[in-house]
Protein backbone atom coordinates (compact mmCIF):
# COMPACT_ATOMS: atom_id res chain seq x y z
CA UNK A 1 0.00 0.00 0.00
CA UNK A 2 1.67 3.22 -1.28
CA UNK A 3 0.97 7.00 -1.68
CA UNK A 4 -0.04 8.54 -4.94
CA UNK A 5 -0.30 11.40 -6.93
CA UNK A 6 -3.44 13.00 -7.08
CA UNK A 7 -5.02 15.62 -8.71
CA UNK A 8 -5.10 19.14 -7.50
CA UNK A 9 -7.02 21.24 -10.19
CA UNK A 10 -10.11 21.80 -8.01
CA UNK A 11 -7.63 23.62 -5.78
CA UNK A 12 -5.99 25.90 -8.27
CA UNK A 13 -5.89 29.70 -6.96
CA UNK A 14 -7.71 28.67 -3.65
CA UNK A 15 -6.60 29.32 -0.55
CA UNK A 16 -6.87 26.81 2.25
CA UNK A 17 -7.65 27.69 6.02
CA UNK A 18 -7.40 24.90 8.97
CA UNK A 19 -9.13 25.88 12.15
CA UNK A 20 -7.20 23.53 14.44
CA UNK A 21 -4.21 22.09 13.94
CA UNK A 22 -3.21 19.04 15.89
CA UNK A 23 -2.28 16.00 14.69
CA UNK A 24 -5.19 15.38 11.81
CA UNK A 25 -5.19 19.25 10.72
CA UNK A 26 -1.16 18.55 10.18
CA UNK A 27 -1.64 15.62 8.50
CA UNK A 28 -4.19 17.02 6.22
CA UNK A 29 -1.94 20.18 5.68
CA UNK A 30 1.26 18.00 5.02
CA UNK A 31 -0.57 15.81 2.33
CA UNK A 32 -1.58 18.83 0.83
CA UNK A 33 2.53 20.31 0.31
CA UNK A 34 3.67 17.03 -0.68
CA UNK A 35 1.02 16.73 -3.10
CA UNK A 36 2.34 20.25 -4.32
CA UNK A 37 -0.18 22.16 -2.82
CA UNK A 38 1.67 26.26 -2.28
CA UNK A 39 2.47 26.80 1.13
CA UNK A 40 1.68 30.49 0.88
CA UNK A 41 -1.73 29.13 0.35
CA UNK A 42 -1.97 27.40 3.53
CA UNK A 43 -3.29 29.29 6.74
CA UNK A 44 -3.72 27.33 10.21
CA UNK A 45 -5.54 28.73 13.59
CA UNK A 46 -4.96 26.74 17.00
CA UNK A 47 -5.65 27.74 20.83
CA UNK A 48 -2.16 26.36 21.61
CA UNK A 49 1.44 28.21 21.26
CA UNK A 50 3.33 24.83 21.34
CA UNK A 51 0.79 23.74 18.44
CA UNK A 52 1.32 26.49 16.61
CA UNK A 53 5.25 26.39 16.93
CA UNK A 54 4.97 22.98 15.74
CA UNK A 55 2.88 24.26 12.14
CA UNK A 56 6.11 26.46 11.70
CA UNK A 57 9.00 24.13 12.66
CA UNK A 58 7.63 20.75 10.69
CA UNK A 59 5.38 22.57 7.81
CA UNK A 60 6.64 26.11 7.20
CA UNK A 61 3.44 27.49 7.99
CA UNK A 62 2.85 29.96 10.50
CA UNK A 63 -0.12 29.50 12.80
CA UNK A 64 -1.96 32.27 14.70
CA UNK A 65 -4.31 31.63 17.67
CA UNK A 66 -6.50 34.77 15.29
CA UNK A 67 -9.32 31.84 13.95
CA UNK A 68 -10.93 34.88 12.39
CA UNK A 69 -7.79 36.34 10.67
CA UNK A 70 -7.79 32.52 9.06
CA UNK A 71 -11.06 33.32 8.02
CA UNK A 72 -10.17 36.38 6.46
CA UNK A 73 -7.45 34.64 4.70
CA UNK A 74 -8.71 31.75 3.48
CA UNK A 75 -11.80 30.97 0.75
CA UNK A 76 -12.29 26.99 2.01
CA UNK A 77 -11.96 26.27 6.10
CA UNK A 78 -10.88 22.93 7.74
CA UNK A 79 -12.83 22.83 11.12
CA UNK A 80 -10.84 20.11 12.41
CA UNK A 81 -11.39 20.98 16.44
CA UNK A 82 -12.96 18.58 18.54
CA UNK A 83 -16.82 18.26 19.04
CA UNK A 84 -17.52 19.74 22.22
CA UNK A 85 -15.47 22.56 20.87
CA UNK A 86 -17.65 23.54 17.64
CA UNK A 87 -20.40 25.04 18.40
CA UNK A 88 -18.39 27.78 20.19
CA UNK A 89 -16.00 28.18 17.45
CA UNK A 90 -18.96 28.01 14.44
CA UNK A 91 -20.28 31.10 17.28
CA UNK A 92 -17.40 33.02 16.79
CA UNK A 93 -16.75 32.72 13.52
CA UNK A 94 -20.19 33.72 12.09
CA UNK A 95 -19.56 36.96 11.59
CA UNK A 96 -16.09 36.53 9.39
CA UNK A 97 -17.99 34.43 7.55
CA UNK A 98 -19.81 34.83 3.97
CA UNK A 99 -21.10 32.94 1.38
CA UNK A 100 -17.88 31.91 -0.89
CA UNK A 101 -16.68 30.30 1.81
CA UNK A 102 -17.07 26.34 1.86
CA UNK A 103 -16.94 24.94 5.63
CA UNK A 104 -15.57 21.42 6.09
CA UNK A 105 -16.11 19.78 9.26
CA UNK A 106 -13.91 16.58 10.59
CA UNK A 107 -15.97 16.03 14.05
CA UNK A 108 -16.76 13.52 14.69
CA UNK A 109 -20.74 13.29 15.31
CA UNK A 110 -21.64 16.61 13.92
CA UNK A 111 -24.27 16.34 11.58
CA UNK A 112 -24.87 18.50 8.75
CA UNK A 113 -28.23 19.66 10.01
CA UNK A 114 -26.22 20.98 13.17
CA UNK A 115 -23.80 22.31 10.88
CA UNK A 116 -26.56 23.88 8.91
CA UNK A 117 -28.23 25.26 12.19
CA UNK A 118 -25.39 27.22 13.34
CA UNK A 119 -24.38 28.60 9.99
CA UNK A 120 -27.62 28.45 7.66
CA UNK A 121 -26.50 30.65 4.92
CA UNK A 122 -22.74 28.79 4.12
CA UNK A 123 -22.03 25.60 2.49
CA UNK A 124 -20.82 22.76 4.49
CA UNK A 125 -19.34 19.17 3.77
CA UNK A 126 -18.84 16.44 6.68
CA UNK A 127 -15.99 14.18 6.13
CA UNK A 128 -14.59 11.46 8.60
CA UNK A 129 -11.20 10.67 8.06
CA UNK A 130 -9.32 7.57 9.72
CA UNK A 131 -5.94 8.15 11.74
CA UNK A 132 -4.09 5.93 9.00
CA UNK A 133 -4.80 9.75 7.53
CA UNK A 134 -1.32 10.47 9.54
CA UNK A 135 0.58 8.46 7.22
CA UNK A 136 -1.08 9.25 4.07
CA UNK A 137 -2.72 6.01 3.77
CA UNK A 138 -6.41 7.08 4.78
CA UNK A 139 -9.78 6.60 4.26
CA UNK A 140 -12.39 9.12 3.95
CA UNK A 141 -16.14 9.69 4.16
CA UNK A 142 -17.54 12.65 2.20
CA UNK A 143 -21.47 14.17 2.61
CA UNK A 144 -22.29 17.16 1.21
CA UNK A 145 -24.80 19.48 2.87
CA UNK A 146 -27.82 21.23 0.94
CA UNK A 147 -25.47 24.53 -0.11
CA UNK A 148 -22.53 21.89 -1.14
CA UNK A 149 -22.33 21.73 -5.50
CA UNK A 150 -20.35 19.48 -7.27
CA UNK A 151 -17.52 21.56 -7.47
CA UNK A 152 -17.49 22.06 -3.92
CA UNK A 153 -18.09 18.01 -3.80
CA UNK A 154 -14.23 17.98 -5.84
CA UNK A 155 -12.93 20.80 -3.96
CA UNK A 156 -13.27 18.70 -0.66
CA UNK A 157 -12.18 15.02 -2.28
CA UNK A 158 -8.99 16.17 -4.11
CA UNK A 159 -8.59 17.65 -0.02
CA UNK A 160 -8.50 14.45 1.46
CA UNK A 161 -7.14 12.41 -1.77
CA UNK A 162 -4.07 14.09 -0.71
CA UNK A 163 -4.16 11.70 2.73
CA UNK A 164 -5.30 8.67 0.78
CA UNK A 165 -8.54 7.00 -0.64
CA UNK A 166 -11.82 8.82 -0.38
CA UNK A 167 -15.72 7.91 -1.24
CA UNK A 168 -18.69 10.41 -1.62
CA UNK A 169 -21.84 8.72 0.73
CA UNK A 170 -24.97 10.03 1.72
CA UNK A 171 -24.90 10.77 5.42
CA UNK A 172 -26.92 8.03 6.32
CA UNK A 173 -24.19 5.90 6.28
CA UNK A 174 -21.75 7.78 8.58
CA UNK A 175 -22.83 5.79 11.60
CA UNK A 176 -21.66 2.59 9.07
CA UNK A 177 -18.92 4.33 7.71
CA UNK A 178 -17.81 5.33 11.38
CA UNK A 179 -17.61 1.82 12.61
CA UNK A 180 -15.65 0.26 9.56
CA UNK A 181 -13.15 3.18 8.26
CA UNK A 182 -13.43 5.30 11.31
CA UNK A 183 -12.73 2.83 14.58
CA UNK A 184 -11.33 0.10 11.79
CA UNK A 185 -7.66 1.00 12.95
CA UNK A 186 -8.36 -0.02 16.17
CA UNK A 187 -9.32 -3.42 15.00
CA UNK A 188 -6.11 -4.12 13.24
CA UNK A 189 -3.94 -3.14 16.00
CA UNK A 190 -6.00 -5.32 18.40
CA UNK A 191 -5.56 -7.91 15.74
CA UNK A 192 -1.59 -7.01 15.50
CA UNK A 193 -1.43 -7.35 19.38
CA UNK A 194 -2.69 -10.85 19.53
CA UNK A 195 -0.68 -12.04 16.72
CA UNK A 196 2.38 -10.82 18.03
CA UNK A 197 1.88 -12.16 21.49
CA UNK A 198 1.55 -15.88 20.01
CA UNK A 199 4.28 -14.99 18.42
CA UNK A 200 6.65 -14.59 21.42
CA UNK A 201 4.61 -17.48 23.05
CA UNK A 202 5.87 -19.47 20.60
CA UNK A 203 9.60 -18.76 21.23
CA UNK A 204 10.19 -16.29 18.17
CA UNK A 205 12.37 -13.52 19.30
CA UNK A 206 10.10 -10.20 19.57
CA UNK A 207 11.94 -8.13 16.93
CA UNK A 208 11.32 -11.32 14.65
CA UNK A 209 8.16 -11.36 16.09
CA UNK A 210 7.11 -7.88 15.04
CA UNK A 211 8.78 -7.88 11.93
CA UNK A 212 7.13 -11.17 10.43
CA UNK A 213 3.79 -9.61 11.42
CA UNK A 214 3.83 -6.54 10.10
CA UNK A 215 5.64 -7.44 6.57
CA UNK A 216 2.69 -10.75 6.44
CA UNK A 217 -0.10 -7.87 7.21
CA UNK A 218 1.48 -5.52 4.61
CA UNK A 219 2.35 -8.13 1.79
CA UNK A 220 -1.27 -9.67 2.61
CA UNK A 221 -3.18 -6.39 2.30
CA UNK A 222 -0.89 -5.43 -0.80
CA UNK A 223 -1.79 -8.73 -2.52
CA UNK A 224 -5.29 -8.64 -1.88
CA UNK A 225 -5.23 -5.01 -2.98
CA UNK A 226 -3.43 -6.33 -6.49
CA UNK A 227 -5.32 -9.67 -7.26
CA UNK A 228 -9.05 -8.77 -7.50
CA UNK A 229 -9.79 -12.14 -5.47
CA UNK A 230 -12.41 -12.44 -2.48
CA UNK A 231 -11.11 -12.65 0.55
CA UNK A 232 -12.05 -16.07 0.60
CA UNK A 233 -10.60 -17.36 -2.92
CA UNK A 234 -7.00 -16.20 -0.99
CA UNK A 235 -7.73 -18.09 2.32
CA UNK A 236 -8.22 -20.92 -0.21
CA UNK A 237 -5.05 -20.66 -1.82
CA UNK A 238 -2.98 -20.33 1.95
CA UNK A 239 -4.97 -22.90 3.63
CA UNK A 240 -3.88 -26.71 1.95
CA UNK A 241 -5.98 -29.73 2.81
CA UNK A 242 -4.86 -31.24 6.43
CA UNK A 243 -2.55 -28.11 6.63
CA UNK A 244 -1.28 -25.86 9.37
CA UNK A 245 -3.22 -23.03 7.87
CA UNK A 246 -6.39 -25.42 8.15
CA UNK A 247 -5.78 -26.18 11.61
CA UNK A 248 -5.68 -22.64 12.35
CA UNK A 249 -8.67 -21.67 10.69
CA UNK A 250 -10.66 -24.36 12.62
CA UNK A 251 -10.47 -22.81 16.06
CA UNK A 252 -10.72 -19.36 14.58
CA UNK A 253 -14.02 -21.04 13.54
CA UNK A 254 -15.00 -23.02 16.79
CA UNK A 255 -14.65 -19.59 18.44
CA UNK A 256 -16.49 -17.94 16.26
CA UNK A 257 -14.20 -14.92 15.23
CA UNK A 258 -15.66 -13.99 12.18
CA UNK A 259 -19.25 -13.53 14.03
CA UNK A 260 -17.45 -11.37 17.10
CA UNK A 261 -16.07 -9.36 14.45
CA UNK A 262 -19.50 -8.93 13.18
CA UNK A 263 -20.78 -8.19 16.20
CA UNK A 264 -18.28 -5.57 16.92
CA UNK A 265 -19.08 -3.55 14.07
CA UNK A 266 -22.27 -3.71 15.00
CA UNK A 267 -21.99 -2.39 18.38
CA UNK A 268 -19.66 0.32 16.86
CA UNK A 269 -22.15 1.72 14.40
CA UNK A 270 -24.77 1.39 17.13
CA UNK A 271 -23.28 3.45 19.49
CA UNK A 272 -21.79 6.08 16.31
CA UNK A 273 -25.75 6.87 15.78
CA UNK A 274 -26.33 7.12 20.32
CA UNK A 275 -23.81 9.61 20.45
CA UNK A 276 -24.65 11.66 17.47
CA UNK A 277 -28.17 11.82 19.17
CA UNK A 278 -26.20 13.41 22.60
Amino acid sequence: MTKTTVSMSALKGKTIGFIGAGKMGQAILQGLIQQGFPKQSLYAADAMASTRGQVKRTLGITATADNARVVQKAQILVLAVKPQQLSEVLKALAPSLTKKHLIISIAAGVTLSNLQKALGGVAFIRVMPNLPATVGLGFSALAGGRLATATHMRIANQIFSAVGKTATLDEKHFDAITAVSGSGPAYVFYLIQAWQEAAVKLKLPESVATDAVLATLFGSAQLFADSGDAAKVLIQKVASKKGTTEAALKVLNKQKVNASIQQAVKAAAIRSKELRCL
